[in-house]
């Protein structure tokens, strides 16, 4: 538990206060906070009695009840010198220790000291917030638990219904719950967004994997068309090459080595031969023309004639023997000559045949030997031929390695997309755990979890306490909250009613139920408890004199039961007489605030 003491305020050129500095000790009882305005005869409005809370409401908070702009908090007499300092302990557990908040304006600065020691944070609003986390109250809880000012505050029961819950909840100090809630949202929200970016990198990776293996599947068929391509044409290699084998056995094997001699050989005969023939055809000739010219010669000599035809002398017997004899000389030389002819021409036909014959020889010879070269021609283009496919073999068999290989590539590509797709799976399914848990917990500290449990609990308590200060108040009504902090009231005839179907006054012991009820509950809640608690004109308003008693009763029980220090903010000159503590007399002139002995009248 711990307990909050305020001790002192004290202000300066804030508001309507100016360079005096006016300062109010929380002494424990009721304490009346009233004055006069000098600078309006006979008034008792504007003396700036308001202003003592706003600068409580300052001093923590850094702004005012009031809406008021920063620049017009200055006390516009003095514009200097704006200063706020606010005095309180705090005990936890019997441990003690005083704290003094300072905060200016022109230059704006906030100091936080605790026990003389400077502990103020690196930024105004830093320090705002650790003020607040001291005291364990917001400036919601603050307006509704501590400083009720009826002109400058909505009541809670005219609250909007998201405002009352949000109030509610900070008086049974389940914002934990509204805090965890919004951070398992804010965490679900995250972990939702990663979901999201795993889906999506899943869907991606996905699409990935698939378009992989589509590729890889054209690939496969690409490499299958390829390698069915390649075999036939290995195939058709294979068949050339065993077809040039072939070709290559069966070319024969002819022997040239020799033929060249003998085509030499003949060479050097075959001209000869023709020599040989020139001269038998020359003797032949030769020959010839002689056998021709003693048969000319011979037919010219005519044994049968008288007289010789060359000389005609008449011929006798012994020259016709003479010329017989001559004839059968030449017949003689011709049968000779023509034997001889014939013998060169049997040598001439010989020749010839001797040259017919090597010139067949010869050219036999040569087709063979042309024939060997053509065969050594189609030896050797078979194995260029035979070397070109080898090769272009040895080519398909490469490419077919190849497309072997980019087959192990491509599965590499795709085992490694699927182990991202299976480690990303993985990932969602974790994600979708934690997102299974956030909503267990979402369920759990939301409305309808535990804290539903926890208000229907608190509930009880809280609609007895408000029953019990609305019996106090003497209202004719009754009040009931339920775990959504929907409240239901019950007029006086039992019938269901709008906190707006009463009157001002009647409003006002509802609100005071309220505020009563809030404040017991912030107390037993064993979260933390002020010894202060201040009303802005409370007896001024719409309360008769019959509902002021009931509530100053409930005050003074406050009072005796916690040790509290009231302070009622009021003009009526009769509430002086109300107090059973201090009471706290300002007066204003020449629009400057101070604060003065309570005069003489006043206690009258």
């Amino acid at each position: 538990m711990k307990y909050v003491n305020f001790n002192k305020v004290t202000i300066k050129n804030f508001l309507s206060v100016g360079d005096e500095p006016v300062t109010v000790q929380f002494n424990k009882g009721l304490n009346i906070l009233t004055g006069n305005n000098k600078d309006k005869t006979d008034r008792r409005n504007g003396v700036g009695k308001s202003t003592v809370a706003d600068s409580i409401y300052f001093a923590i908070f850094g702004d005012t009840l009031r809406t008021i702009k920063r620049d017009h908090i200055i006390n516009n007499t003095t514009q200097r010198g704006c200063e706020v300092e606010l005095i309180f302990t705090i005990n936890v557990d019997g441990a003690v220790s005083e704290y003094k908040v300072v905060r200016r304006i022109a230059p704006s600065k906030c100091y936080l000291y605790k026990d003389g020691d400077d502990i103020t944070r690196d930024t105004i609003q830093n320090t705002t917030s650790y003020i607040q986390e001291l005291l364990n109250t917001t400036p919601e809880l603050f307006q509704n638990c501590v400083i009720m000012t009826i002109n400058n505050a909505t009541p809670f029961m005219a609250k909007k219904k998201l405002e009352k819950r949000k109030f509610i909840e900070g008086i049974f100090n389940l914002q934990v719950f509204s805090d965890m809630l919004a951070d398992v949202r804010a965490e679900y929200n995250s972990v939702s967004k990663d979901f999201d970016i795993e889906c999506a990198r899943y869907e991606e990776i996905s699409n990935t994997l698939n378009t992989q293996q589509e590729q890889k599947a054209n690939d496969e068929k690409d490499r299958l068309r390829a390698r069915d391509k390649l075999l036939s044409r290995k195939n058709i290699q294979q068949k050339e090459i065993k077809q040039i084998e072939g070709a290559l056995e069966s070319i024969e094997k002819i022997d040239t080595s020799d033929i060249d001699k003998r085509i030499s050989v003949i060479d050097e005969v075959v001209p000869k031969a023709d020599t040989k023939i020139q001269q038998l055809i020359s003797k032949c000739s030769k020959i010839g023309a002689a056998i021709d010219f003693n048969k000319i010669k011979h037919d010219k000599m005519c044994s049968d004639h008288e007289t010789c035809p060359m000389c005609l002398h008449k011929l006798d017997e012994n020259h016709k023997q003479l010329i017989n004899d001559e004839k059968n000389t030449i017949l003689g030389e011709i049968k000779e000559l023509t034997q001889t002819k014939k013998t060169y021409h049997d040598k001439l036909k010989e020749t010839k045949e001797l040259r017919e014959g090597l010139t067949l020889k010869r050219r036999k010879l040569t087709e063979k030997l042309q024939k060997a070269q053509i065969q050594k021609n189609n030896e050797r283009n078979l194995n260029q031929q035979h070397k070109q496919y080898t090769s272009q073999l040895k080519d398909i068999d490469d490419d077919l390695n190849s497309l072997e290989k980019s087959k192990s590539n491509f599965d590499n590509v795709i085992k490694d997309t699927t182990k991202r797709l299976e480690d990303t799976q993985k990932v969602i399914d974790n994600i979708k755990k934690e997102m299974s848990k956030l909503d267990i917990i979402k369920f759990i500290v939301s409305e309808e979890g535990v804290k539903s449990y926890i208000v229907k609990k608190m509930l009880q308590l809280f609609n007895s306490k408000l029953a019990h200060y609305l019996k106090k108040m003497d209202s004719n009504c009754i009040c009931v909250f339920n775990e959504y902090f929907e409240e239901e009231i019950i007029d006086e005839k039992g019938k269901p009613c709008s906190y707006f179907n009463f009157s001002g006054a009647e409003r006002k012991n509802i609100d005071l139920a309220c505020l009563f009820a809030f404040m017991d509950i912030r107390r037993l809640q064993g979260d933390v408890a002020f010894n202060f608690s201040m009303y802005d004109e409370l007896f001024d308003s719409s309360l008769d004199e019959r509902g002021v008693e009931l509530v100053i009763e409930i005050l003074k029980e406050r009072i005796q039961a916690h040790d509290e220090c009231v302070i009622v903010i009021s003009h009526r000159k009769e509430s002086t007489k109300l107090a059973t503590g201090e009471i706290i007399f300002l007066e204003k002139q020449n629009g400057v605030t101070i604060r003065v002995e309570t005069p003489e009248t006043e206690l009258k």
